[in-house]
């Protein structure tokens, strides 16, 4: 086929109404490149960049004031680890908000929806590939510390319960999808809603309801959305020692949860695209 001939077919196709077709075949991969040149450069790393670093500060300073401890009750790699878990359900949705938020307002700004849809790439597409930048990022923020504090913890000498390579994979992997499912959802709302403060103050909403769910011994409500799966998939036993200290271990088969997890997070990411993909086509 010809130059002039697949220009004039296209021209037939846009005056038709139909949507444009690809001029170039592109799968995941091809879309996740452009999404990441399109953030070459820009403020979204910047802000990447502190969330990781105020987490990662945060968690440090928490396990240092543990560390000076000399009761040997608090001084346990579980107790440290499961801190700083039970920051995930606060703070995800809130960062997860926060990025998603900006990517939304350079995605209308710079008119690559538009550019993207000339394109032929497809709504679900764009989506996924925004989700896995987005989400390997809020990812890093939590699965970070949550790797370097239990070899902190050991070389100082925390009392260690079982596999050091279990408290350090479990959390980050629960860390992970739970983030990642968090994520999804925040993306939704961004891309979907033109105000963003409603997705902005929703997440911060889902945090605060995600991270309420242990103290008032319902987590099991935590499946029901995704702030909350760090709260219902939490490999963590809390008890009160006789001295009247905080006790955490490790559940005696946390695996599950982990593949519960991974499901919900499935679950929710196909749920956040269906949702783009109707709004979309509505377009």
């Amino acid at each position: 086929m010809s130059s002039v001939e697949s220009i004039s077919i296209r021209s037939e196709e846009f005056r038709l109404g139909k949507p444009p077709r690809p001029s170039h075949p592109g799968g995941l991969l091809v879309l996740l490149s452009m999404e990441l040149r399109k953030l070459k450069g820009s403020s979204f790393w910047w802000m990447a960049l502190g969330m990781i670093a105020l987490v990662s500060a945060w968690s440090g300073l928490a396990f240092m004031k543990r560390a000076e401890s000399a009761n040997p009750a608090t001084r346990t790699v579980a107790l440290a680890q499961g801190e700083i878990f039970q920051t995930v359900g606060l703070l995800a949705p809130i960062l997860a908000a926060l990025l998603t938020s900006r990517l939304a307002v350079m995605e209308s700004s710079e008119r690559m929806d538009l550019k993207w849809r000339s394109l032929g790439q497809s709504a679900t597409g764009r989506f996924l590939a925004k989700l896995v930048v987005t989400g390997c990022v809020i990812s890093l923020c939590f699965v970070i510390p949550l790797a370097c504090i239990p070899l902190s913890a050991s070389a100082q000498g925390f009392h260690l319960d079982g596999s050091l390579a279990e408290y350090i994979l479990l959390p980050a992997l629960i860390a992970c999808f739970s983030s990642m499912a968090v994520t999804a959802i925040q993306l939704a709302l961004s891309l979907t809603i033109e105000r963003q403060a409603i997705g902005l103050g929703l997440g911060v909403i889902a945090g605060l309801i995600g991270t309420g769910l242990g103290p008032i011994n319902m987590p099991a409500l935590g499946w029901f959305f995704p702030a909350g799966i760090s709260s219902a998939a939490s490999p963590f036993l809390f008890s009160a020692s006789s001295d009247g200290f905080a006790r955490m271990t490790l559940v005696a088969n946390p695996w599950p949860k982990v593949l519960t997890s991974l499901l919900a997070y499935i679950i929710w990411s196909g749920i956040s695209a269906l949702i783009v993909k109707v709004k979309e086509s509505g377009r």
